[in-house]
């Protein structure tokens, strides 16, 4: 017997339950950050257990994984679904529990885990993990890149290439400083590629547009200050230029977070349909909550359903 079938056992044995929690899994990936979580997880599954909420455990093995592992075990109707992992694992999880209904408990345990820091989600798991017993549900409005779901953002150009050329190990034994030293080397080369964006039907020029539903970027950066995630309007940022110098200062400006971050240097447009084509000879990559699985042409807009994330109680 197979360790999905195993889990798929010990799951259907638990006892339904609506609140609290009883019965649920948790999703991590072993490899997430700079660290192995294994011994942290079974720690926290024990530690959950004795609380009375009992927690299946399915490590990922690999890309896409996480989103395989949510639809083996939503047919069993668990209370809940946990993740620990960075963006990527939390974005594959919302994948396979949109429109379900079932809570999803974000543990972060990445190198940026900019949706925690949206949503104001403890930035340590174990902290994250009260939220199992103690947190509210809040409905994110789920986005579609094509026919794929995502969260936080779809990028063309340079971010979509730092992400699909990411070497793996480097980033796990690094952080971000091996994050910096792929897009050091993606900046260097970048040749500014021609897009045209259209955003509900007007066209707009980019050599960089990025698609944002969150505040933040990159970490604690803030890309859009408006943008909401419960929202069906996406932000969408347009860098037009073709200077190394003047993308470099976006970024400078990015990481300062201020209001008016981009005067100058980039404009950000709202609406509820966004189409990035490339007017090169070759398709533009890209991605789709830090996954680098797309290209040009691509169509963003809000899908019908809804993901839900455990948050902290309101003040």
């Amino acid at each position: 017997m197979g360790q999905s079938s195993r889990q798929s056992d010990s799951l259907q044995r638990g006892t339904a339950a609506a609140e609290p929690f009883r019965r649920g899994v948790l999703i991590y990936n072993p490899t997430a950050g700079q660290r192995d979580r294994r011994p942290q997880m079974d720690a926290l599954i024990g530690r959950l257990r004795a609380e009375g909420l009992t927690l299946v455990n399915a490590p990922t093995t690999g890309p896409g994984h996480a989103t395989e592992i949510v639809r083996a075990f939503l047919p069993l109707k668990p209370d809940v679904i946990a993740a620990c992992g960075g963006d990527g694992t939390i974005s594959e999880v919302a994948r396979g529990l949109s429109g379900s209904g079932v809570p999803l408990a974000v543990l972060p345990g990445g190198t940026s885990n900019v949706l925690a820091r949206e949503l104001s989600i403890p930035l340590d798991p174990e902290s994250a993990a009260g939220l199992l017993f103690a947190g509210r549900r809040r409905s994110l409005r789920v986005l579609l890149a094509n026919d794929r779901p995502f969260l936080l953002w779809a990028g063309a150009g340079l971010d979509a290439r730092i992400m699909g050329k990411m070497n793996l190990t480097l980033k796990r034994r690094m952080g971000r400083a091996g994050i910096l030293l792929t897009a050091a080397s993606e900046y260097a080369r970048y040749e500014f590629p021609s897009l045209q964006v259209m955003v509900d039907g007007e066209a707009y020029p980019a050599t960089f547009a990025v698609v944002c539903h969150a505040r933040h970027y990159a970490g604690d950066w803030v890309i859009a200050p408006q943008a909401s995630l419960e929202s069906d309007v996406m932000d969408v940022m347009l860098f037009s230029e073709r200077s190394h110098l003047r993308l470099l200062r976006l970024f400078l400006a990015l990481r300062r977070g201020r209001a008016d971050h981009l005067s100058g240097l980039a404009r950000i447009v709202r609406g509820r349909r966004v189409e990035m084509r490339s007017r090169e000879a070759y398709a533009v990559e890209v991605h789709a909550d830090g996954d680098c699985v797309l290209q040009t042409p691509v169509t963003c807009r809000a899908s019908l359903e809804t993901v839900e994330i455990l948050v902290p109680p309101a003040p």
